[in-house]
């Protein structure tokens, strides 16, 4: 009795080459970890932001005070 060389599947060669091809994609894992890595940094920014707002403002009402402050000194100088 002589055993004839099985022939590839030709499905399962395919699906070893598909498997191969998407090693570089990212899993479900990798998206998840992006996803909290993201949510971090948006909270960073927003603190940030907010910070920022809170100096302008800041800067804003000191420089309205102060420009006030001239003008009523030129206003007495004048009159």
């Amino acid at each position: 009795m002589t055993t004839q060389p099985q022939t590839p599947d030709p499905l399962v060669e395919r699906m070893s080459r598909l498997e191969g091809a998407y090693e570089h994609l990212a899993t479900k894992a990798d998206i998840a970890l992006l996803k909290s890595d993201l949510a971090e940094v948006k909270g960073e920014l927003k603190a940030d932001l907010a910070e920022m707002e809170s100096r302008l403002i800041k800067w804003t009402v000191g420089a309205i005070v102060g420009a006030s402050a001239v003008v009523a000194v030129i206003v007495r100088l004048l009159a």
